[in-house]
């Protein structure tokens, strides 16, 4: 029975065709603390049959009857009517919008609904809440039935997420000088109704187009609690079509700069505060154009730095080779250190060699994130990247990758699975050289499977090591027997330094060995 002591929320999640985020977004809000609720589940146009299947894969649906309301929509409406519709099926006294692929905080509802119970009696025309949010970085592997969500780690947000104001300013929230996603937000449904919901001639920014239109009339404070998740996709800028599981702004195929001008508050001379309403767009066109100017600003004087360090590095080169040019025969000139020798760990036992695995020719290739190589090699990037290079030389006893942008991961992993028997321990033995010294890390990882049924990439015994341009770098790593045969696909990732520009990781070695 539903607490009628407490205000009712009504959740309505619109999708289509995404079953592998469904499932997590209905358990999301079976988690929340809030108990009077009330979920609209929007089938808008897609497989009913496999949505069925992601939300009650044994028969039932995870949420009581009396608070679940499954509408199909068939033929499909457009992802505003979607959200209209739910919100007419609702009865509840607030409404929220939780895109199928977001996330909450188990609090969310009661926090919001506390903080709007507390400020609504200063503040009359007071229609909603929102919280603070997070941008969760995935990746999706697999496809179909076997498809698999990644969670990557947390995702910058641009300033207009981290404003201090209590309350969502208009003007700034026109210019997009603050925001806010739908994920965050709590609302009076009376209030949503009065404004006509998202306007439905929409294909996308329809929240921003509804939110403007909202705050005409009423204010929405923020909590300052991150509450809310907004989860993206990386490894999409490749995609030309409207990918079901592409965030909608990252699909290119949305003409969303035709919508996002057209959200934007208007003239409206027939408005009963035409007056108010002329010089609230005004100012709002006016405060665009300085951010576009200050925009332009930044970014020319952001070129010319780049440009300024680019040639004092040139110049300071120059100027170090002049001077070691003038002095060579003044100066005795210093023996060189002798590279000290490092044993190879015999390969009696090897389980897996480099060597043995590119024993012929010289290879060379392009790669491709996630793609193995190598037989038990796979290069992990959450980026969209190109020209990633591999030239392997035997003879040489030289495998070199190169990376034209190493982001905020990039990571070369080693499949340690079946490789040894249950009860056995590996040991890594990995030599690398540079051209230039850098620190790097090496640590354990391991899929693990999540509450909500997705799984992640959990990293353990990470280590940091340093590659000397004139020593190399070693690296050791125990594996031991009871981590190994107790972990879902076990790997030893070599993780590259963050945001470098060309990297080349250099090995000369690689050998694992059963002990």
């Amino acid at each position: 029975m539903k607490d009628v002591q407490t205000p009712s929320v009504g959740v309505v999640i619109r999708t289509k065709d995404r079953p592998v985020f469904v499932k997590r977004a209905v358990a999301t809000v079976m988690a929340q603390d809030h108990p009077n609720l009330h979920v609209v589940l929007v089938n808008d146009g897609g497989d009913i049959a496999l949505l069925r299947a992601a939300i009650s894969p044994d028969g039932h649906v995870p949420v009581p009857q009396d608070r679940f309301t499954l509408l199909d929509l068939n033929p499909g409406q457009g992802r505003s009517a979607a959200f209209n519709r739910g919100v007419e099926a609702l009865r509840t006294d607030f409404v929220t919008c939780l895109d199928d692929d977001d996330t909450w905080d188990p609090a969310f509802m009661s926090a919001l609904l506390g903080f709007f119970l507390e400020t609504a009696p200063s503040v009359p025309d007071l229609g909603g809440v929102g919280a603070r949010v997070t941008a969760v970085k995935e990746e999706i592997i697999g496809s179909g039935p076997e498809t698999e969500i990644k969670v990557i780690g947390e995702d910058n947000l641009p300033p207009a997420f981290h404003r201090g104001e209590f309350f969502l300013n208009p003007l700034a929230y026109a210019c997009y000088r603050q925001d806010i996603y739908p994920v965050q937000w709590m609302m009076r449904r009376d209030a949503v109704l009065q404004i006509g919901g998202f306007p439905e001639n929409f294909d996308v920014m329809e929240d921003r187009a509804f939110m403007n239109r909202f705050l005409a009339r009423w204010r929405v404070a923020i909590l300052d609690q991150p509450l809310a998740f907004h989860h993206r996709r990386v490894q999409r800028a490749e995609d030309r079509t409207r990918n079901v599981l592409l965030n909608t702004l990252d699909n290119p195929s949305y003409n969303w700069r035709y919508f996002a001008d057209l959200a934007k508050p208007a003239v409206d001379l027939e408005a009963d505060s035409a007056q108010a309403g002329i010089i609230r767009s005004i100012v709002s066109d006016l405060l665009s154009e300085v951010n576009y100017e200050t925009s332009a600003i930044w970014q020319k004087v952001d070129g010319e730095m780049r440009t300024l360090r680019a040639q004092l590095a040139e110049d300071k080169a120059s100027i170090l080779h002049q001077f070691e040019s003038a002095f060579q025969y003044a100066q005795p000139v210093p023996p060189v250190a002798e590279e000290p020798v490092v044993p190879r760990p015999s390969t009696t036992g090897a389980v897996f060699d480099l060597w043995q695995v590119f024993s012929q020719d010289d290879h060379a290739q392009h790669l491709a994130p996630g793609t193995p190589f190598g037989q038990r090699l796979e290069l992990s990037i959450n980026a969209p990247q190109y020209g990633l290079l591999l030239h392997v030389s035997p003879q040489a006893h030289k495998f070199v990758l190169q990376v034209a942008d190493t982001v905020d991961w990039t990571a070369l992993e080693l499949r340690l699975d079946n490789l040894v028997p249950v009860g056995a321990a590996l040991h890594c033995h990995i030599r690398i050289t540079a051209t230039e010294d850098y620190l790097f890390e090496t640590a354990l990882q391991h899929r693990t499977t999540t509450d909500t049924g997705g799984t992640r990439h959990d990293t353990t015994a990470c280590a940091v090591h340093l590659c000397d341009t004139a020593t190399g770098g070693t690296i050791s790593r125990h594996i031991p027997a009871d981590w190994l045969h107790s972990v879902d696909q076990p790997k030893l990732s070599i993780i590259f330094p963050r945001r470098c520009q060309n990297f080349r990781f250099i090995c000369t070695d690689l050998v694992v060995a059963q002990v």
